[in-house]
């Protein structure tokens, strides 16, 4: 009876935290506008951390064969054809990876590089549930393009180009790791 309670009560704080997340989104909306870049930025972080505190209410396996690494991506080409190295050198330059360095330090460990290579599935999951969310916000919300674009060029910094560092990256921890 316990383990129920519990799992009520994960499933109840989630529906809060999902339910607060589009109240701050709409809120945030109304009051500068749903085409304006403080909306389109707020609702990519809302979101993000909408999904963080999900997925700490649940466990997810990610043992999906969608995160496995296709013959196209072993080598990475179509990644750096479409910008990944410049979007990487970008993150550098803002600070993001001396910030991601402190938290998940690299150590050179067998157990570590799998947990590397289980996080680029972990976030890759959280980019692509928010890229749908903000694309069907884009796709419902404004009336034209011109209205979209912050929602489009947030969703694509934020999201799109996350999520092909993830699959640009994971092709090389599975050969270091001996996956594939």
């Amino acid at each position: 009876m316990n383990r129920v309670k519990k799992n009520s009560n994960k499933w109840l704080a989630s529906v809060f935290a999902t339910l607060m997340a589009f109240s701050i989104s709409y809120g945030v909306g109304v009051m500068f506008s749903f085409e304006s870049f403080v909306f389109s930025w707020s609702l990519n972080f809302i979101l993000m951390i909408w999904y963080t505190y999900l997925t700490s209410q649940i466990n997810l396996e990610l043992d999906s064969d969608y995160f496995e690494p296709k013959p196209f991506e072993r080598n990475g080409s179509i990644y750096k054809y479409l910008g990944v190295h410049a979007y990487r050198k970008l993150l550098v330059w803002i600070g993001w990876e001396r910030i991601n360095k402190k938290k998940n330090p690299v150590k050179h460990s067998l157990l570590s590089l799998k947990e590397s290579e289980y996080n680029t599935r972990a976030s890759e999951l959280g980019h692509t549930i928010i890229a749908l969310i903000v694309f069907a916000v884009t796709i419902g919300v404004p009336s034209s393009l011109g209205e979209a674009k912050w929602l489009i060029i947030t969703n694509l910094f934020l999201n799109i180009y996350p999520i092909m560092v993830q699959r640009f990256n994971r092709p090389r921890y599975s050969r270091i790791i001996g996956l594939k």
